[in-house]
């Protein structure tokens, strides 16, 4: 096995490598061997076939995996052999010249390496927004919490419902008149504080009783109908910030005050994470300028072309009838548009380095049941979508490999939040989410 440096472009290389007809024969050779141990044909005893006849019964698959093998240890060497360090992508090769038995095999081979740079120190200077929530807004949202999250109370069967119960419910579905059990179930549903005007489902079970029926068609596909039947209700009682704190397990009602404070400031702090986080990448990179890898600055460019033309697409007014848009409604894409994704691309690339360099020196990883908690907690806060999330984290390795990488970004960031030299300035969460929007919109 040979190489020959053909080229260098930057971070790229371009090597040869020469597979002599004699490597190739050989391995050829010890694998038919193998092979041979248990091939059977008839006419021969299992094991017992000559070589001639195995190699000719198996070349194809044999060479492949020939070719295979080599090609990989072959870029393995490489790699050691010209110190090349971290790749940047997974090498690429193509052959030169077609394998005929017993000559050589030249091989190219593209390398993309890795860049390398220093940590700068982390004293970043950032404006670090502290929650501010007055009395007032927490007394509102303690009104809101008793009023929408109620206390409930299992109902006689004289009970109506009424906006804030609890209702448990049979629905058995009917496809163009004939029962269908596969698509009937069993729910529940919490009535709210206010129905909309057009939500025909939820003002159907006003004025309700247990035992009670009613029809339901859903816009959806109209040869299904069901009958809905009321099983039982939990009706919602009007009780004082006092008595709400009790049963909710919570000393007084002072103590709801503070349990509803701490949210509030928590959803500002949450909230506040996107502002701190920008000034900080920011910063980042404005403090690092090294090479990129072309080959993926090009596919995060791609990354980011289409997801613009799809947010495009949105903006510029939504699907036509038959939800199909035409060709007047599709955004131009022209020279401009790919350069400024372009610039988003490089400055994500040089920001992923720049993280996961921090990372690794910082030791900072994530564990198997930090991930496990992670994606359960997305798959509770999304139940509509449960199922979907399941499978896809299943069965979908990127999905959560990108999941970690996510958390890892998140921990990174808030250890650069906190190394910054801070400036506070109190802000309300409205404000925080004017800031964000900003940004978003951005």
């Amino acid at each position: 096995m040979k190489f020959e440096n053909t080229k260098l472009d930057g971070m790229r290389r371009e090597y040869r490598v020469i597979l002599s007809g004699e490597e190739i024969e050989n391995e050829i050779i010890i694998a038919v061997k193998a092979r041979a141990k248990n091939f059977r044909m008839q006419g021969f005893r299992p094991g017992h076939v000559p070589l001639e006849i195995v190699r000719k019964n198996t070349e194809d698959t044999v060479v492949k995996e020939v070719f295979d093998t080599m090609i990989s240890a072959a870029c393995d060497q490489l790699v050691k052999k010209n110190n090349l360090g971290n790749l940047a992508t997974k090498p690429t090769y193509r052959f030169e010249n077609t394998y005929k038995k017993g000559g050589d095999v030249n091989l190219l081979f593209n390398i993309e390496i890795a860049p390398s740079f220093d940590i700068q120190p982390y004293e970043i200077e950032i404006t670090k927004i502290v929650p501010k929530v007055g009395d007032k807004e927490v007394a509102d949202a303690v009104k809101r919490l008793v009023e929408e999250s109620p206390i409930h109370e299992k109902a006689d069967k004289n009970h109506k419902i009424q906006l804030r119960d609890k209702v448990f419910y049979k629905a058995a579905c009917f496809n163009k008149g004939v029962e269908s059990r596969k698509k009937s179930f069993s729910s529940e549903i919490l009535i709210p504080a206010t129905v909309p005007e057009d939500a025909e489902f939820l003002k159907s079970f006003i004025g309700k009783k247990i035992g009670e029926s009613f029809n339901f068609v859903p816009a959806t596909n109209e040869n299904l109908s069901y009958r809905i039947t009321i099983t039982s209700i939990e009706k919602a009682l009007n009780v004082t910030p006092e008595i709400y704190a009790k049963k909710r397990g919570l000393e007084n009602s002072k103590a709801l005050s503070a349990a509803v404070r701490e949210k509030l400031e928590q959803d500002i702090n949450f909230s506040a994470f996107l502002y701190h986080k920008n000034q900080i990448l920011e910063a980042l990179g404005k403090l690092y300028s090294f090479e990129l890898p072309q080959s993926v600055v090009e596919q995060e460019q791609r990354n980011v072309i289409a997801t613009a033309k799809k947010e495009l697409e949105r903006k510029v007014g939504g699907e036509s009838k038959g939800g199909k848009r035409s060709k007047k409604e599709k955004p131009v894409v022209d020279e401009k548009f790919e350069k400024e994704c372009l610039d988003i691309a490089k400055k994500r690339v040089l920001l992923g380095y720049v993280l996961n360099k921090i990372a690794l020196k910082e030791k900072i990883t994530v564990s198997e049941k930090e991930l496990q908690n992670v994606i359960a907690a997305e798959i509770n806060r999304n139940q509509q979508i449960a199922k979907a999330l399941i499978d896809r984290y299943s069965n979908d390795r990127e999905a959560v490999s990108y999941k970690k990488a996510e958390i890892i970004e998140h921990k990174v960031i808030s250890f650069l939040i906190s190394k910054a030299r801070v400036t506070q300035v109190e802000k309300t969460k409205k404000e925080v989410d004017a800031i964000v929007k900003k940004l978003l919109d951005d």
